[in-house]
């Protein structure tokens, strides 16, 4: 029994050894893959002298992957490949830049020489032109009179070109940023325009309330935007829903700029709101408008979404 039990740890014993070789082998294997990768990437001609400081750290975790325990391995080998990833990419960026950095300078340079070939032929202009001044005085004179002329409508007409050209890429930045602009508000609008379609009513202390969101006026002013003026449909069918209750409408705005301007902002955006409400047929006397300013934040000011969510109009409907 004794023998039996002797074999049966031995053959546990050697699978367990194997398992272990086997691990180790793996190991090695991905250490050597990784090794070559950036061997590979050293010994290559166009990247082999970028990303110098990546490669470091690449080999670092390499290394670390080659010391790592079987439990650390897996995210060892991750950090590892991730590494040497970066380190090619990053070589091949530097590659990609250096080489436009060789085309810009190319470019000037044939510029540059295109610039000499004028120069050159004009000289050998005016020294032929010399010669046969020397010929003739009075044909010098009108030569040279022609000539500054001719300079004259050539530099006004280089400086006019460059002009142009200035005021070319001028519009041509002016009108892309207007598109980007036009975009923007576009899509600034649709966002607004789901907001208000999607307003619904909650439970407050006071009563239901439904809640007006900042971006409804434009920074600073008190004018329902015409995108939200157009999409109040939500919050007048929830004022509509229970004539017999007052309604009562509390503006909010952030904690940015002075609290006495803010108190007057906040009741002028509410009033704007009684306003549109007045104009849907809902009745003046049913509604009453506070301005509370920067109180009751319900988020922080200290981030810009935090006030974006401070900024709103509350439309209340008061519990008799």
């Amino acid at each position: 029994m004794n023998l039996r039990m002797i074999r049966l740890l031995a053959a546990a014993s050697l699978v367990l050894l194997c398992a272990n070789a086997l691990a180790a082998h793996k190991d090695d294997l991905d250490v050597q893959r990784l090794t070559t990768s950036l061997n590979q990437l050293d010994n290559d001609p166009s990247l082999g002298h970028y990303a110098q400081a990546e490669r470091s750290l690449a080999r670092v975790a390499v290394q670390r992957l080659a010391d790592a325990s079987s439990r650390e391995r897996p995210h060892a080998l991750y950090l590892a490949e991730r590494s040497v990833d970066q380190a090619k990419a990053s070589a091949q960026l530097e590659d990609a830049q250096h080489q436009l950095n060789q085309l810009d300078r190319e470019h000037d340079k044939i510029l540059l020489q295109a610039s000499r070939q004028d120069a050159e032929a004009t000289r050998r202009e005016l020294e032929r032109q010399r010669l046969e001044n020397q010929l003739a005085a009075e044909e010098t004179q009108r030569l040279q009179a022609e000539g500054q002329a001719y300079s004259e409508a050539a530099e006004q007409a280089r400086a006019e070109a460059e002009q142009a050209k200035k005021l070319a890429a001028a519009q041509s930045r002016s009108a892309a940023l207007a598109r980007k602009q036009a975009s923007l508000a576009v899509a600034a609008a649709r966002a607004l325009r789901a907001r208000m379609e999607g307003m619904t009513a909650h439970q407050g202390s006071k009563g239901k309330q439904m809640t007006v969101t900042g971006d409804a006026f434009a920074p600073g002013q008190s004018t329902l935007r015409p995108e939200a003026r157009q999409h109040l449909g939500k919050l007048i069918q929830f004022v509509k829903s229970q004539p017999s209750k007052p309604i009562r409408i509390e503006g909010y705005t952030d904690a940015t700029g002075s609290a006495s301007a803010n108190k007057a902002l906040s009741l002028q955006r509410a009033q704007a709101v009684r306003n549109a409400l007045i104009a849907a047929g809902v009745r003046a006397s049913r509604m009453s408008t506070v301005g509370m300013g920067e109180a009751d934040p319900v988020a922080s000011n200290a981030t810009a979404s935090g006030r974006a969510m401070n900024r709103r109009v509350v439309v209340i409907l008061r519990d008799q």
